[in-house]
């Protein structure tokens, strides 16, 4: 339907709107929801919205990083209208990163320390690998800035609750088991778990792999919202300049 079509389409409230879902939309859909959404229950704006609401950036950072977050964070809020919207608000997180580390680092101080890594054989190539590597080790970042840091044994102590169930379930023959939280026993681990140094890896990995092409299609980037919040207001948290 083209969109001088659309224009003659006139529709009642009780008539259901039906529409190719990765198609380009028209004035007339444009607003309606992505039905994906409605299969992990995000049925309205408002639920996205008071997710992506609480990872703001703080007053010190400045404008243009800001500015470009926000564009991400409003792309995840119109992921609403159309579901793919997600991994492209994860995908230019990644590009907000790196202006942020460009600009609130420096890139002379960037640039010292890709010569102090460099060697005869090889040279690191500016980008969001080598930007990673100087935030940790100045410790711009330290894994207890991370909530998720934090939750490392639960996480340890669910996933060796969930294979303990799915063995159960195999040897016994049974269909459905309720989960519960008072079989998890948290302080039997002790994880040693390097969250930075897992960042480092893999947010440069997934950065390239948006770069090169991706097929990529998933909901679940509210973390890397929080981390790269996280990561940004960091880089700003001993800056004097402040947003009006």
């Amino acid at each position: 339907m083209s969109v001088e079509e659309t224009k003659d389409v006139k529709l009642v409230p009780s008539q259901k709107l039906e529409y190719p879902t990765d198609d380009l939309r028209t004035p007339i859909n444009m607003a309606t929801s992505d039905k994906r959404n409605h299969y992990f229950n995000v049925t309205s704006p408002e639920i996205l919205y008071d997710a992506i609401a609480q990872y703001s950036l703080n007053s010190n950072v400045s404008e243009h990083v800001v500015a470009q977050y926000e564009t991400a964070r409003n792309l995840y809020l119109y992921a609403f209208n159309v579901y793919r919207f997600y991994n492209v608000a994860q995908q230019q997180l990644y590009s907000v990163l790196e202006l942020a580390i460009k600009d609130g680092i420096g890139e002379e101080k960037l640039k010292e320390f890709i010569k102090s890594k460099s060697t005869k054989k090889r040279r690191p190539q500016p980008g969001l690998r080598i930007y990673m590597r100087y935030i940790k080790e100045h410790e711009v970042i330290v894994n207890s800035d991370f909530p998720r840091w934090h939750q490392r044994n639960r996480i340890a102590a669910e996933n060796a609750y969930r294979e303990k169930i799915s063995k159960l379930m195999d040897e016994q023959g049974i269909e459905e088991y309720i989960w519960d939280d008072s079989e998890i026993d948290e302080s039997q681990f002790d994880v040693d778990w390097d969250y930075i140094e897992m960042l480092c890896d893999v947010i440069p990995e997934i950065r390239n792999s948006f770069a090169h092409g991706s097929k990529s299609l998933y909901n679940d980037v509210l973390g890397f919202f929080e981390d790269i919040s996280i990561i940004i207001n960091s880089i700003y948290r001993d800056k004097a300049y402040t947003r009006m």
